[in-house]
């Protein structure tokens, strides 16, 4: 048997090996792939694992072809494996044309054992000569029990094997199976090279080569010739001398002319149908070619089960393509004009645009490129139509103001504000500019609000989109992907319109423009729909109107999902307004998992402003759970630049929540230094100014705030409305008016409930808590849940800020000393003895620093460790 050493390059497949150790229940096993797939490898891994096992071996070449060189051969093989076989040499020239029948019977009683007889015919492709070929499926079909073959080639022989196939009598491993994985890839990489590379240039070569062996030793080798190896890493491909050396020396080389120029002829083609084919090359065959393709393992790789999508491997493909530009370009762009042809009259964009772009042929790739639907944004892939356009030189798009506004159109898309801005200022500016694209230009200007920290520019853009718009009713935009009609522009300018103004803090410019939105012809749209009920939703939940909030926020889920939008950017809006309707009815869970949502649909496209609510949300709820530190950080708005800073409406809530967290923290005067004299007093700063003051027991700023009542209230906004109730309720506290204290609690409780807003109750001081507490006997309901809220939220914080805080356990036993239960009844209660409560009594008073049960629940209450005590119902 020729002896076969496998290269300290390859690497160990046992699946494969396992898989081969099922010839020997077989008469016959195929392997069939590519030059350089491993397959001779492989059987010589396999063959070192069975160092016991009767072996006979044949490389098969060109020269076997002649019968009586082959039958010798075949003789001198069985005889290293079976030496009585050597008696039959005499009949190998008995031959003739093909083996003949003589040395067939004679083999086939000569072979006969108890002891297993592997045959192995590596390169088996070599091997053309007809007659020769059907004695070896002869062959195969005479063996006794005890033989089996393995045929190793690139082409499945012309042998008909229906038979065995149908018995399950065959074994196949083919050219998907000798793919090497992910792991083996990198193994075989790392001996290669000598030295550990990058996962990414790793994962680079390992895409590029496609699992296949050679390609992978070879590009290993290039990589450790190479002093600059991750330049070459980026661009490898079938080009590299050592892998086009080895394509054309084992595959083009060893092929007729004929079906090396139609190889040529395909290279240019990505992915490969019959019907792509035959109309690029003029011919009705291309199933018959694809087959032929697949049965010589022409580096042929199927794409789909029903075998009808087919592309060429990467590195044989660029070596076929790089013979093709070089020995003839103009046949390269014709076929390449003839291919987008195919895809353009049946609007595949996609593949059209990309044979275009590579043809070079820029006008028409643009033309595609503005026929694009609007598909493409609804998809989230704006990216793939930014790089088509861009791929056209900028000398070649430079007249083309169309072109301009869709680059710029798709780069908002992507949240890059300030180059389209730019863009789209170029156009409106141009004096060659046509009323229509100066619309588009205003109109998607008003779009990048959600990006923009300044989103006075944007209003002043939607409402220039919105008067030519009036000024100019026949100006026709021109259509880019589908998104720029006069209708499409006038919902995106008034809903852009609405958006700008609420983060510019106009709340009421907002309802008013994001309404107008709702009732335009473009609002079909489902994008635009699902986007304006969310930013609606979002203003609602912002106000404090949860219920209408919650109304707009579930139809614009509801539009998303019935319109496959539900992972597109554009439902951030309506995620968002349900995550801040959740946290201000206290419903934590819900909030974090509708935040995180949100969060992840307006980064997908960097929504700057809308990541700045998300932020303020997640600092709301640190705040709440008395994670003070956390929520600081959260909103330290210094820490950012200028293009991702808060807008106006959010800064104000930013400034307001770390006012109110400094108060809570005990720093109420420091809280009010945060004020500069050109700060907004807008409700959420003033309210904050306030309860500082009330916090530091101003009763002359508390005063005040009882005679203004609550005249600065805009209506219909009843976060607003609660606020300015709480304080003033605060304010009488402080001054001795207890029962004007509880009308104006009960006032804000009455607003409040309808809406479910608990947030805002637990966020003062515990004075506005025990009013609340007061009122709950006759109200319950959502006085409940204020203080339900109020207990899980403020005992921890409380015991933290003690000198020696409480134990768990003497925190569960603090809970029941209002009850006036014994210490008997403590023990059994807490299930523990009667001393161990007493021993956990004492240190509960000593460091609440009381002397008694009594002074010990009140201490108790004035932290918020436990419940203020609730009148009898």
């Amino acid at each position: 048997m020729v002896e076969h050493v496998v290269s300290e390059y390859m690497v160990d497949r046992p699946h494969l090996t396992r898989r081969l150790g099922e010839a020997l229940s077989c008469p016959l096993t195929l392997l069939v792939a590519q030059a350089g797939a491993g397959k001779t490898v492989l059987l010589t891994q396999w063959v070192a694992q069975h160092p016991s096992l009767s072996m006979a071996w044949i490389d098969v070449e060109s020269a076997d072809n002649d019968p009586v060189r082959f039958a010798r051969r075949l003789l001198a093989a069985l005889a290293e494996g079976k030496p009585e076989v050597s008696r039959l040499g005499a009949l190998s020239a008995l031959g003739g044309t093909g083996l003949g029948d003589p040395l067939l019977k004679a083999l086939h009683e000569g072979l006969q054992s108890d002891s297993d007889l592997v045959l192995v015919f590596d390169d088996f492709h070599h091997l053309s000569n007809r007659t020769l070929l059907m004695d070896v499926g002869r062959l195969v079909a005479m063996l006794p029990p005890n033989v089996h073959v393995i045929m190793s080639t690139r082409v499945d022989p012309p042998i008909p094997w229906s038979r065995l196939r149908l018995t399950n009598r065959l074994i196949e491993i083919r050219q998907a199976d000798l793919a090497m994985t992910h792991d083996e890839s990198a193994e075989m990489l790392g001996r290669v090279v000598g030295r550990d590379l990058s996962p990414a240039a790793t994962d680079l070569l390992i895409a590029r080569t496609e699992g296949w062996a050679a390609g992978l030793q070879l590009a290993g080798i290039a990589v450790k010739l190479h002093t600059a190896s991750d330049a070459f890493i980026a661009e490898f491909s079938g080009n590299d001398r050592l892998i086009a050396e080895y394509l054309t020396e084992e595959v083009l080389g060893a092929i007729s002319a004929e079906r090396r120029r139609l190889l040529l002829q395909l290279a240019p083609l990505d992915t490969m149908t019959a019907e792509l084919v035959n109309h690029v090359l003029e011919r009705s065959d291309a199933r018959l070619v694809f087959r032929r393709l697949e049965d010589e393992s022409m580096f042929f790789v199927g794409l789909d089960t029903s075998r009808t999508a087919f592309r060429f491997h990467q590195l044989f493909r660029d070596l076929l393509r790089y013979h093709l530009r070089s020995e003839d370009p103009d046949e390269e762009r014709r076929l390449l004009a003839r291919a987008a042809d195919f895809h353009l009259k049946r609007s595949e964009w996609g593949p059209a645009i990309e044979y275009l772009l590579r043809a070079e042929d820029w006008d028409r790739a643009l033309d595609a490129v503005l026929a694009c639907g609007s598909d493409v944004f609804e998809r989230g892939e704006a990216g793939t139509v930014i790089r088509w356009i861009t791929t056209v030189p900028e000398a070649a798009r430079e007249e083309r103001l169309d072109t301009w506004l869709q680059l710029a159109m798709l780069v908002g898309m992507q949240g890059e504000v300030a180059r389209t801005a730019a863009m789209l200022r170029r156009v409106a500016n141009d004096s060659r500019a046509t009323v229509g694209q100066r619309i588009i230009a205003e109109a998607w200007t008003s779009a990048t609000a959600q990006w923009s920290a300044r989103p006075e520019e944007c209003i002043r853009a939607a409402e220039r989109a919105i008067a030519l718009l009036d000024e100019h009713p026949d100006a026709e935009p021109p259509d880019l992907m589908h998104l720029t009609s006069r209708m499409l522009l006038r919902t995106l300018a008034l809903g852009s319109g609405g958006r700008a103004r609420f983060l510019d803090g106009d709340l009421a410019g907002a309802e008013e423009w994001l309404t107008a939105a709702l009732t335009t012809d473009g609002i079909s749209y489902p994008p635009f729909r699902v986007g304006v009920l969310g930013s609606l939703a979002l203003l609602d939940g912002w106000c404090g109107r949860t219920l209408e909030a919650e109304l707009l926020a579930a139809e614009a889920v509801e539009t998303a999902g019935m319109s496959g939008l539900l992972s597109h950017p554009v439902i951030a809006d309506a995620l968002l307004a349900q995550a801040l309707v959740a946290r201000e009815r206290a419903h934590e869970d819900d909030a974090a998992t509708l935040l995180e949502d949100a969060r992840v649909r307006a980064e997908a496209n960097h929504r700057t402003q809308l990541l700045w609510i998300a932020t303020f949300e997640r600092a709301a709820r640190c705040a709440a759970e008395g994670r003070f530190d956390d929520a600081l950080e959260l909103v330290d708005v210094a820490r950012h630049d200028a293009p991702s800073a808060p807008a106006p409406v959010i800064l104000d809530r930013l400034i307001g929540l770390r006012m109110s967290v400094l108060r809570r923290m005990g720093r109420p005067a420091e809280a009010l230094h945060l004020v500069g004299a050109d700060q907004r007093c807008t409700p959420t700063v003033r309210f904050e100014m306030h309860a500082a003051s009330l916090a530091l027991g101003d009763t002359a700023a508390a005063a005040t705030l009882l005679r203004q009542g609550s005249d600065r209230v805009s209506a219909g906004r009843p976060r607003d409305e609660v606020g300015d109730l709480l304080l003033q309720a605060w304010a009488a506290e402080l001054t001795g008016s207890h029962e004007t204290a509880l009308g104006l609690m009960g006032a804000a409780l009455d607003v409040a409930e309808p809406e479910g807003l608990v947030a805002m109750f637990v966020e003062p001081d515990v004075a506005v808590v025990r009013l609340v507490e007061e009122l709950a006997g006759a109200r319950g309901g959502l006085s409940d849940a204020i203080l339900t809220r109020w207990g899980r939220i403020a005992g921890p914080h409380a015991n933290a800020a003690l000198a020696e805080p409480l134990t768990e356990r003497e925190l569960e036993i603090l809970t029941h000393l209002p009850d006036h239960s014994t210490s008997a009844e403590l023990a059994t209660l807490c299930f523990v003895s009667v001393n161990t409560v007493k021993t956990h009594t004492a240190h509960i008073y000593r460091k609440l620093g009381v002397s008694g049960r009594s002074a010990a629940v009140a201490k108790a209450r004035e932290l918020g460790l436990i419940a203020v005590s609730r009148p009898d119902r």
